[in-house]
């Protein structure tokens, strides 16, 4: 498989404590790979810096390599507007903005200088139609966006990240504040979604780890324990550490 983002001896700390060890990881396109890990082992961290948001953060520093289609996005003269434009973020919890449905996924495509509004109602649609909305909403696009559903705004929200068409989408357990049946429309937009992106998810859900993700990588107290297929991560671990966090057998 073509190796979207490379990962090499990414250390990351906050002050004088360091969150991220070394981490060294190859993470394929057209795939979706799961973070999983105990509470406070660095998987959202580590997810945050596939995008710089830790440039953010005035007592952060990042040391390594993160390698998009082979280019260094941590070296000084990148583009972090274009990088963002590249590696899509999905939240926790939804996060539309206070505009109608229309405007949420145009918003991307307005500040990234396209004008044209035949071509941005086309990008509307198509991204919707992505992210199983547009059935639900295409009579109400004017409607404002924080009166639809927890989970119709979390595939709002998907729209809206891949209405710009990155290369990467980033998922900070997206189904968290979801009941179930919204989680099953966005474990099957994930599933779908690999098709034409790498996917990176972070999850505490096993189970979700293994409908959804390709690959998985173990995470504890910011080392990169164990990676690989999912199903052998889940079913054949080589380390007793991982073993231990899979079979529910931790802590």
């Amino acid at each position: 498989m073509k190796i979207k983002l490379d990962i090499r001896s990414l250390h990351l700390h906050f002050g004088k404590k360091e969150i991220l060890k070394g981490i060294s990881l190859a993470i394929p396109d057209n795939a979706v790979t799961a973070l999983i890990g105990p509470s406070g082992c660095g998987k959202s961290t580590l997810l945050r810096s596939l995008n710089r948001m830790h440039d953010l953060h005035p007592d952060a520093h990042l040391k390594g390599h993160i390698l998009l289609n082979g280019k260094n996005i941590l070296g000084k003269k990148q583009n972090v507007t274009a990088i963002r434009r590249n590696i899509g973020m999905v939240f926790q919890k939804p996060n539309p903005f206070p505009k109608s449905i229309f405007d949420n996924v145009a918003f991307g495509l307005r500040i990234n200088g396209h004008k044209h509004p035949d071509q941005i109602r086309e990008r509307v649609e198509n991204a919707l139609r992505q992210s199983f909305l547009w059935d639900e909403v295409c009579d109400q696009l004017d409607k404002p966006a924080l009166e639809l559903s927890g989970g119709q705004q979390q595939r709002l929200c998907i729209a809206r990240a891949i209405a710009i068409e990155p290369e990467v989408l980033l998922m900070d357990e997206p189904c968290s504040a979801l009941d179930p049946i919204s989680t099953n429309k966005i474990e099957q937009l994930i599933i779908r979604l690999r098709e034409q992106y790498c996917i990176i998810i972070v999850t505490h859900n096993m189970q979700q780890a293994l409908r959804v993700a390709d690959f998985t990588a173990f995470m504890y107290l910011g080392d990169l324990v164990e990676h690989g297929p999912t199903r052998d991560i889940f079913h054949h671990p080589k380390q007793e550490l991982t073993r231990n966090y899979v079979s529910g057998n931790f802590g």
